[in-house]
This record gives structure tokens, C-alpha cells and sequence, in this order.
């Protein structure tokens, strides 16, 4: 496989030659170099030489090491031809970019997107004017294709995409593997070399990879996905990856009027595994909202699907009745939960009317509807009266065809969040959808999560409505398997929460080993200890986290407290140690109070925390940790509050897939 043909290339050897890659040289017609604002990452883009039948290509060097080989730019049309191939240079435009981005319920407060862009206008036999920008930021490499006019009149028809990722090397791969493209993203996540990979297997995005010696480690991804299809990828058995779009009915890719601008394809680049968990760039590289969004009230919520529709442990009136409803309502009033979910009876039939039993609709299903068993405007009463919100379930089948009535609906039943769940596909349709929805939704003033989808890109900039996606093999999959271990959280925090925030279904606590656990749809049990579960408040991302156990489960249980009081955004994000499939600890700050979450996978160790974050003077540390018997007793958690500075190393003990949080923040001065 040829990955440079035709393109002028430089010779850069690295490590003896092991690491050997071809690297574009020259800033000539040919050649166009762009480098990152701290000047670790560059990029160089080569144009194909006059004559030549080639695209352009582009590789990728960290800290002076080369990551990406020669990689190609490339969109098909229908007829099957490269509107980028025998490019010619129209214009460069060169521009350094820098903005402070807020993020209203993020990672951090405000992000400071700063990066060095270029864009060269390019003129082909099929194209007469494609726009190709390149930015190289601090952490990431991310470019886009406008196609601005083709030599053929009517929209734009693409059949496929062929831009590739050459990595050099042999990094080691975190990847799914997708069996095809109508998919809930719901996998596990395998490490491989790329070279194992067979020829033509589809793979999720992020795509993850680790090269040995250096730190280096990339994750490639997209952002900014509106009206288009989503990216996954397909290895090509020789080491590298091709963009492969999701197709639509009639075959093609993307049908569109120009001009068209494709989703930003982006390469998160740090010298470890956690540099892209603080990342904000994707986040970044969409637009900004142009709506009023000063009504957007985040918070955590009670999810009854998960826990098998209960409030005591054992059950007690429906699920849907107005008294089990008034139960929940006061207990989330007591305990500070932002919104009561309203989802579906203990048939899993929706509060909405169905015709037929079960989740899916069938032809009499109306979702501007309530069903006539549910007082519905009682438990907003209610829950009015209480100051909680109401969230809700809806398939997305319900609401195609008719997004604005039902979102009306929703709003006038009192519904101030909803899940649009079993999307399972990321062609061109279904991503305009999704927009649809999440524009209508603001403008009935509803909250969105996304189940059974593709990854967030950072659209929740332009919709800060939109809450969550999930997109990975969740917590929901120990209802009915022993799928989701610690280590396998411990990689899609690496792979598929590198994209942005995710539901995972949190808050079980029935949590027990390995030898003991036994699938069960009602009351499930978790793997890992409680003290893991509790950290992945701190260490995921995710401003409307679900309290998924039911209100029994918690009375008068430990941790509880910590699950209360943790935030569900933050100011600031640092993660101090980082290891796929092995530990995430992750420092986040929220009003001045400080929060370390500690996740592990594997054998029980000792763990130390350094705390030079800390401000100066003394702050007090309020612990929860695994306890002494939490190898043989999951549940058992150990709490602990004591002083503090930045000198002080704490030193911990975690269990077998163990964890631990700590809450700090700064003793209050004494009064003089």
C-alpha cells in the first residue's frame, strides 16, 4: 500500500529508525506546515505534485516524534470520483484563532481555544472550489472540507469519504469493533495492534492509540457532526484507517445543497492517556448556541427502568400510581435530586399511549398522549409543589415525523427532561434528527439525553440542552450480564468518554464480587465496590447524572452522603493519573471545593494521592474509601475526615476494582 504516492516527502527517522515515518517537507506550493501554539504538536500538508492524480495528504508529530504517516484528504462523489485528487492550490489564508469559549455545564468554566489555522482553497477536475481548513491546536489536529462548487450543477452526492489515519509504528489500539452501521455504540473495547486488525472491520470512534517508548496517545474522532453522517472507521489490514460514513437508504452517504462543510475530523494528541480527558477542543470546534439558554438548570435524577420500577425493596403499588409517585417526589425534595423520571410501568408500556404492551410502537402510539391510567397533572402538582422536575422516556419512533407536536406535548405535560432512546444509526437522517429534536426541545425549554446513539461531538455547545449521550456498554448491561467490570469502564473511559459526556447509568448499590454476582433485571447488582461507583460521579462526565438505584437502596446506607453532595459540573478539570483499562484519577474543582475521584481495575494496591493542587493554608478532607473488607465485601466503604495541605501525600488502599472520593476545600479563618 502506497500511502505517499506522487507527494514530496522528507525522511524522518526516530529511535533508531523503528519509529521511521514519511513526512511532507518543503513550505512551498507543495508543502504547508502548521504548528501548535506551545509548539509540541505539528502538522505538515502536502499537495500533489503538477500533473499528479494524487490528494493531498497530511502526517502528525508530537514533541518532535512522528505519530501519523501519510495520511489522505478525500471526499467520493456518487460517479465514484476524489473531489480532492489532482488538486491544484487556488489561495492559503493563515490565521492564528484564539477565543475563551464558556462551558456552562462542562469540564471546566471556560475553555481557551487557541490554535493556528490554515486554509487552502483547492480546485479539482470535479471540484472547482473545495475549502480544506486545518488547526492545529495544543492538544489536537482537526480539519474540515467545505466544497463550495462542483463542476456539475445540483447538491452535492457523496458516496463515501476517503480520508485515511496512517499511524506509524505499531501503537497499541483501543478500539470497538461494530459489526455494522445500525448500531446502539454499545461494545466492548479491545486492545490491539493495528496490524491484528482485520481487513474492512468497522470500528467506533474514538479510536484510541498508545505508542510504546514515547507516551504519545491520540484519539481520533470527529466533531461538530450536524447534518451529515457520522464517522467510524474501517481498518485497511496494513496498519492504518479510512473514514467510513454511515450509508443512507439509497446508498449514498451525504445528499446536500452547497455549499456543504463536513464535521470537523480530529486527532486529540498528549503525552498520556489523560491529556484527552481534560481536552475541550471538540467542545470547541462547534458553534456557539443562538438561543436564550439561562433557563438550562441541570441536575441529577432518578431513573425506576434501571432499578426494576421499585421504591422499597420489595414491591409495593405501581410504579405509576399517583402515591408511589408522591413518594419519589418527596424523597428527591429531601434529598436534593433536580428531577423525578416518569418513564414507563412495570411491563416496560410507556406513561404514554402505546396500543400494545412493551417499549416499541406499534400504529395506535401517540406520544402527545398520556395513557389514561397515569394522573399525570396530579404528580406535576406535585412535583411543582416540591420544586422537583419532572423528567421522561420517549422511542424515537414516536416522535419521527411529528418532533415539534410531541415536544409541545412534553413541555404542556410538564416534562422538563426527556430521553429520546434506540436511535441505533448515525447516517445523514437520523444526525438531522437528532438536531431537529434538540432545536425543538429548546424551544419548548426541555432537556435531551440520547440513548442507544453515536458519540457526542460537541454539539452540546450549540445545544447546551443536550445533556447526554450514551453510546457505550453501560451499568444498564448488568441487568442482564457481567459485561461491565471495572476494567471495562476503565477503557471506555479512555475511548468513548474522550468524545464527551456520557450516561452510564449510575448509582447502583448492591455492589459484589465476580464469583457472586448473578444477573437480575429488578434490583440489579454492580461490580465494583461502592466506593468505585461513587467516583465515577467525579471522574465521568455528565451534567444529568441518573441516581439509577431505587430510594430503599440508599436509606441509611454510607456513601450516600457523597452521592448528594458531588456536583454534576465543574470549574476546572485536572486528571493526576491515568491508565487504560487500569486507573482514572481525576481532580475537579466546583465553587472552590475541591473533588478527587479515584476509579481502579484489577488487584487490590496501595495508592498514593499527592494533594499539591491544593491552595494554600489547611483544608479539610472528607474521605470515602474502600474499607478494610471490600476485596470479599464490595459495600463495605470507610469514611474519614481529617486536615490537610498542599505538602501532604495521602496514601490509600484500594479493593479489587476499588475506589475512593475526596471532597476538600479550605478550613474557614478563624473570627477575629
Amino acid at each position: 500500500m502506497n500511502h505517499g504516492a506522487s507527494v514530496r516527502v522528507a525522511l524522518l527517522l526516530v529511535g533508531g529508525g523503528l519509529a521511521a515515518c514519511l513526512v511532507p517537507g518543503g513550505d512551498d506550493p507543495h508543502g504547508h506546515r502548521l504548528g501548535s501554539p506551545d509548539g509540541r504538536l505539528s502538522i505538515a500538508i502536502a499537495l500533489p505534485e503538477p500533473g499528479s492524480v494524487a490528494a493531498p495528504s497530511w502526517t502528525l508529530a508530537f514533541n518532535g516524534a512522528p505519530c501519523f504517516a501519510p495520511s489522505r484528504f478525500g471526499l467520493v462523489d456518487e460517479g465514484g470520483s476524489d473531489l480532492l485528487a489532482a488538486a491544484e492550490l487556488v489561495d492559503v489564508q493563515r490565521v492564528e484563532k484564539r477565543e475563551q469559549v464558556p462551558i456552562p455545564f462542562g469540564k471546566v468554566a471556560v475553555a481557551d481555544a487557541h490554535c493556528h489555522e490554515v486554509q487552502l482553497v483547492l480546485r479539482s477536475p470535479v471540484a472547482t472550489r473545495v475549502r480544506l481548513i486545518a488547526r492545529c491546536y495544543d492538544d489536537a489536529f482537526a480539519f474540515r472540507y467545505v466544497v463550495e462548487a462542483m463542476a456539475t450543477e445540483g447538491p452535492l452526492r457523496l458516496r463515501s469519504e476517503s480520508t485515511t489515519f496512517v499511524p506509524c509504528g505499531d501503537p497499541m489500539v483501543h478500539a470497538s469493533y461494530l459489526e455494522h452501521f445500525r448500531t446502539s455504540h454499545e461494545h466492548a473495547v479491545v486492545a490491539v495492534r493495528p496490524r491484528a486488525i482485520a481487513v474492512a472491520q468497522l470500528l467506533d470512534t474514538p479510536l484510541t492509540l498508545q505508542w510504546p517508548g514515547t507516551g504519545a496517545t491520540a484519539s481520533i474522532t470527529e466533531a461538530a457532526l450536524r447534518r451529515f453522517a457520522g464517522m467510524s472507521l474501517r481498518a485497511d489490514g496494513e496498519g492504518g484507517f479510512a473514514a467510513a460514513l454511515s450509508p443512507r437508504a439509497d446508498g449514498l452517504s451525504v445528499v446536500s445543497p452547497l455549499p456543504v462543510a463536513t464535521p470537523w475530523r480530529v486527532v486529540l494528541v498528549g503525552g498520556g492517556p489523560g491529556a484527552l480527558l481534560e481536552s475541550t477542543t471538540l467542545h470547541c470546534l462547534n458553534e456557539p448556541p443562538n438561543f436564550d439558554t439561562t433557563w438550562i438548570r441541570p441536575g441529577k435524577l432518578t431513573w425506576p427502568w434501571w432499578n426494576g420500577y421499585l421504591f422499597e425493596a420489595e414491591r409495593g403499588e405501581p410504579i405509576l400510581s399517583l402515591a408511589t409517585n408522591r413518594r419519589h417526589l418527596d424523597w428527591c425534595q429531601e434529598n436534593g435530586i433536580a428531577f423525578h423520571a416518569v418513564v414507563a410501568d412495570e411491563a416496560d408500556s410507556p406513561w404514554y399511549v402505546q396500543g400494545k404492551p412493551g417499549l416499541f410502537p406499534g400504529p395506535a402510539t401517540d406520544a402527545t398522549k398520556v395513557r389514561p391510567d397515569l394522573d399525570l397533572a396530579a404528580i406535576r402538582h406535585d412535583a411543582a409543589a416540591r420544586g422537583v422536575r419532572l423528567w421522561t422516556w420517549v422511542h424515537h419512533g414516536a416522535v419521527r415525523g411529528r418532533v415539534d407536536a410531541v415536544f409541545a406535548a412534553l413541555a404542556a405535560h410538564g416534562f422538563a427532561g426527556v430521553m429520546v432512546d434506540f436511535l441505533d444509526s448515525d447516517d445523514q437522517e437520523t444526525v438531522e434528527f437528532c438536531e431537529d429534536v434538540l432545536a425543538a426541545a429548546a424551544r419548548q425549554r426541555v432537556l435531551v439525553h440520547f440513548h442507544g446513539i453515536h458519540k457526542p461531538t460537541g454539539l452540546e455547545r450549540t445545544f447546551p440542552n443536550l445533556m447526554n449521550h450514551e453510546g457505550s456498554l453501560n451499568l444498564e448491561y448488568l441487568k442482564w450480564s457481567d459485561r461491565c467490570t471495572p476494567e471495562h469502564t476503565l477503557r471506555v473511559a479512555f475511548t468513548r468518554l474522550v468524545a464527551g459526556p456520557m450516561d452510564y447509568h449510575l448509582g447502583g448499590f448492591r455492589a459484589v464480587t465476580a464469583d457472586a454476582f448473578v444477573k437480575k433485571h429488578v434490583a440489579p447488582n454492580v461490580l465494583g465496590t461502592r466506593a468505585h461507583h461513587l467516583a465515577m460521579y467525579v471522574c465521568f462526565d455528565n451534567p444529568a447524572p441518573m441516581v439509577a438505584d431505587h430510594p430503599a437502596a440508599y436509606r441509611n446506607e454510607p456513601g450516600f452522603d457523597c452521592l448528594m453532595q458531588v456536583p454534576t459540573w465543574w470549574d476546572t478539570t485536572r486528571v493526576l493519573d491515568a491508565a487504560i483499562g487500569r486507573q482514572l484519577v481525576t481532580m475537579r474543582v466546583r465553587d472552590g471545593v475541591y473533588w478527587v475521584g479515584g476509579l481502579f481495575a484489577g488487584e487490590a494496591r496501595d495508592v498514593e494521592v499527592p494533594l499539591d493542587f491544593l491552595g494554600p493554608g489547611t483544608h479539610r478532607v472528607r474521605m470515602w474509601r474502600d474499607g478494610d473488607s471490600a476485596d470479599t465485601d464490595p459495600d463495605d466503604l470507610a469514611l474519614a475526615t481529617m486536615p490537610a495541605t498542599a505538602g501532604d501525600v495521602l496514601c490509600l488502599r484500594v479493593a479489587d476494582g476499588g475506589g475512593f472520593v475526596l471532597r476538600i476545600e479550605p478550613e474557614a479563618a478563624p473570627r477575629r
